[in-house]
């Protein structure tokens, strides 16, 4: 059976992993992307977990250590943005490595 590309229903050849030659349609989403999802989702996470406090998420005194928690709640904004920044690198990169593979399948068209 043929793979067919879903937007323009071309044919795919076999190499075509990425991008779709005759449409230019994204394929795939690089696994490097996924995860820099997966990093601005933690930085929601860390807002959440913030804005609520910690006695919301079950973490008495004693289960960390409180120079480690008065260090990260001094730190908070650094982290969070840390987080977010981390993720949009990431799919900074998965972006640049589908449009390298579009220009790619461009100039061999």
């Amino acid at each position: 059976m043929t793979r067919r590309c879903p937007r323009c229903a071309a044919e795919l050849p076999e190499d075509a992993v990425w991008v779709c030659p005759a449409c230019d349609y994204t394929l795939r989403t690089p696994a490097i992307s996924k995860v820099g999802i997966l990093f601005m989702l933690l930085g929601l996470v860390l807002v959440g977990a913030y804005v609520l406090g910690p006695e919301s998420f079950g973490l008495t005194p004693g289960m960390v250590p409180t120079d480690l928690w008065n260090l990260m709640m001094a730190n908070f904004p650094a982290m969070v943005a840390a987080a977010f920044a981390f993720g949009m690198l990431l799919m900074f990169a998965g972006a640049m490595f589908v449009r390298r593979e579009r220009n790619r399948v461009a100039a061999g068209a």
